[in-house]
């Protein structure tokens, strides 16, 4: 198969299993049921993804990956702070508030006391593999003279405390559809402005 051809197959295959878990939770999805909705053989999902766990774990993957091309150009690159913060605080709400993640992170939390292993792929395939890009952005920055911290980790909890507020809780209890690009865009814009007002030197 092309790599071309097996890129769209296996995008169809993640967005089966984004549909499955969505409407299953992660205990009951099955990679039968996930191979019946992607017109594909369940030899197929097993031999891409190994099993149930590994088929999920590229998902997440997948999710978190638009928001770690962000900051991977941006930190080969000399673009203003205010330009590279907008730009990974719009990356991250169309992530954490769009209908893919939303599923994942309602599976996740409903099966964090009888089977923690996938809140644990969550971390290690989500955030863990994206954060610590953040911070080595903001650690150059200070080492630039941009800007003036301490921590650049505590600095990167601090711009998602701005970024999110409660609006990512909101979004997985179901009090908030699916934000406009145009609120997005303003949110990003927002938490960009109030973090450099912290740290900006």
């Amino acid at each position: 198969m092309r790599a071309e051809s097996r890129d769209k197959r296996r995008d169809v295959i993640l967005n089966a299993a984004i549909e499955v878990l969505a409407e299953r939770g992660f205990r009951d999805a099955s990679m039968l049921e996930v191979a019946r909705r992607a017109s594909a053989s369940k030899e197929t999902l097993y031999a891409w993804f190994g099993d149930k766990r590994g088929l999920f774990e590229a998902v997440i993957r997948r999710n978190a990956l638009a928001v770690q091309e962000v900051l991977a150009h941006h930190l080969e690159g000399d673009a203003p702070a205010e330009r590279v913060l907008v730009d990974f605080g719009r990356a991250l709400l169309q992530l954490l508030l769009g209908d893919s993640a939303v599923a994942i992170n309602r599976a996740a939390i409903s099966e964090a006391r009888s089977d923690p292993h996938f809140a644990q792929i969550l971390a290690s395939a989500g955030r863990e593999a994206t954060l610590p890009s953040f911070v080595r952005f903001l650690e150059l920055q200070r080492k630039h003279g941009v800007l003036r911290m301490e921590d650049p980790s505590e600095a990167a909890e601090d711009f998602l405390g701005l970024l999110l507020g409660d609006i990512q809780i909101r979004r997985l209890l179901g009090l908030l559809t699916t934000p406009k690009k145009a609120q997005i865009e303003a949110r990003a814009a927002g938490a960009a402005k109030k973090f450099l007002r912290l740290y900006a030197r």
